[in-house]
């Protein structure tokens, strides 16, 4: 038997601690959301699940957790790995939003309580991840996390948090998404006053994978603006991706030391002492979730000067 058989074979044995896991934390989040104490001051306050509409008519579950700290709150976008959905993260999400972020974790299409859309008959179906292809990880690229981005958007202009310091977090085949986005939105400049994006500020990869349905994480790592912002690469020793996560962080250190003329600012590779990935490395390593909390909260402050607060068209 392969190492890397070896690893898959441990993984799926734990299955079944993964499919409890999908279960607790959407109970949890459910729990949470009914609480509602911040909302006995403002209902803007209350973590509460969103339902988005994509350009092309997919409905989109989101959960969403303000924080207190409003236009100085440093901004959160959780993208998990393919096959996942946002619930499992219920410990890192709401560990993020009591450090004082604001955090927002979707269900792009095809995963979670994103499924369900209307076919070319009028009759309601289900995309299958299985059968989805490269088109359609260019649609969740393009339309799901822009969607998220214009929900937050609005939640900017309102007060409610500081969409001028965003951090991506990516799972999985997660990363390939949420990097790619973090370019795309790197390319649109200001006009003149008008900030229309560049809001991302720092990068999290967390099991990262090479491509996600044929879409290659390549691109971002060799992207300029993308080089500029920190970036954390976290992943289990012994598990699947860790060959993939020191190759990122290799490529990644190498540029910035071209760029630094020989030093590496803005770098964090935590490679943690598990077989584990993607949401079971973050929920089952003690380690994981407060190394994340601490990067985030380091590295991107929604009340640093260098990222002011900013009213958006």
């Amino acid at each position: 038997m392969t190492r890397k058989t070896l690893v898959r074979t441990i993984v799926s044995r734990k299955s079944g601690v993964l499919a409890f896991l999908f279960l607790l934390t959407a109970s949890s989040w459910t729990t949470l959301f009914a609480q509602g104490k911040k909302g006995e001051e403002d209902p803007r306050l209350e973590a509460r699940p969103v339902t988005l509409k994509s350009k092309d008519g997919m409905e989109l579950r989101v959960f969403y957790f303000p924080s207190e700290q409003k236009k100085n709150a440093t901004t959160v976008l959780l993208v998990h790995e393919w096959g996942g959905q946002a619930s499992p993260y219920y410990k890192l999400v709401t560990a993020l939003n009591k450090a004082g972020c604001a955090v927002i974790a979707p269900d792009y299409r095809g995963h979670g309580g994103s499924k369900e859309y209307v076919n070319v008959r009028g009759d309601k179906a289900e995309l299958d991840p299985d059968k989805m292809s490269r088109k359609d990880v260019e649609a969740i690229v393009a339309m799901d996390l822009e969607k998220v981005k214009g929900f937050l958007k609005d939640e900017n202009n309102d007060g409610y948090l500081n969409l001028n310091a965003l951090v991506v977090i990516g799972v999985g085949e997660g990363a390939v998404l949420g990097n790619l986005w973090a370019m795309r939105d790197w390319g649109f400049p200001s006009i003149g006053r008008v900030k229309q994006g560049q809001d991302v500020k720092g990068l999290v990869m967390i099991s990262p994978e090479k491509q996600a349905k044929g879409l290659p994480i390549e691109p971002s790592l060799n992207d300029n603006n993308l080089l500029m912002l920190p970036t954390l690469i976290m992943a289990g020793e012994g598990s699947v991706q860790a060959s993939e996560a020191r190759r990122m962080a290799g490529r990644i250190e190498a540029r910035k030391k071209r760029v630094g003329r020989g030093e590496v600012s803005g770098l964090s590779v935590q490679m943690l002492d598990s077989d584990l990935a993607n949401a079971l490395l973050v929920t089952e390593v003690a380690a994981a979730i407060p190394a994340i909390v601490s990067f985030v909260t380091t590295e991107v402050k929604g009340s640093d000067p260098k990222n002011p607060w900013v009213e958006r068209d």
